[in-house]
């Protein structure tokens, strides 16, 4: 009596089918091995590359929402003294960030309104009409991007931002 095999066949062809599929097995295994590296070679720069796009578009935003938070608290008090505000802004920026956007620095900080200004409103005070610009720089260090731009790291992105003075000269005037 004949053994029973899975095609129904005699053992000898099941072997030969069976020894036809791991060939092609292996083959395939191989080919999809070798189509996952070259895959892999090609997506890895790719993902790279919109990681460093994504960290530079996330600085250039903080850049920008940094500089404009400077210039809104330098707009707020006295105009002679604006730039020691301004740089306490990005001071807490500069804490409160990561190793890649951590550099902020404050370039310039310009008050239309001068120290003669405020001297003229004495003693009887009044509102200062004039504007605070505060223009800002960070640093930031892609992995990949620099290479393609530039060729040296950091990347450098300023923002200007220019906002109203909110400021009241005190009325210093005595009553008699």
């Amino acid at each position: 009596m004949e053994k029973e095999t899975f095609s129904g066949k005699s053992f000898a062809d099941d072997l030969a089918v069976y020894k036809m599929l791991k060939l092609r097995l292996r083959n395939f295994s191989g080919q999809s091995a070798t189509e996952l590296c070259m895959g892999l070679i090609v997506l890895v720069p790719i993902i790279l590359v919109l990681f460093d796009l994504s960290v530079i578009v996330l600085g250039v935003q903080l850049n920008d929402a940094t500089c404009r938070e400077a210039a809104r608290v330098a707009a707020l008090g006295d105009p002679t003294t604006c730039s020691t505000r301004a740089q306490a802004v990005i001071n807490r920026a500069n804490n409160q960030g990561s190793s890649m956007l951590s550099n902020f620095q404050l370039i310039n900080c310009n008050s239309s309104v001068s120290a003669a200004d405020i001297t003229a409103m004495q003693p009887y005070g009044g509102p200062v009409s004039g504007t605070v610009s505060v223009t800002t720089r960070v640093d930031i260090k892609p992995f990949v991007v620099h290479l393609v731009y530039t060729g040296s790291s950091p990347l450098h992105f300023q923002s200007v931002q220019t906002y109203p003075f909110t400021y009241t000269v005190p009325n210093q005037a005595t009553q008699n």
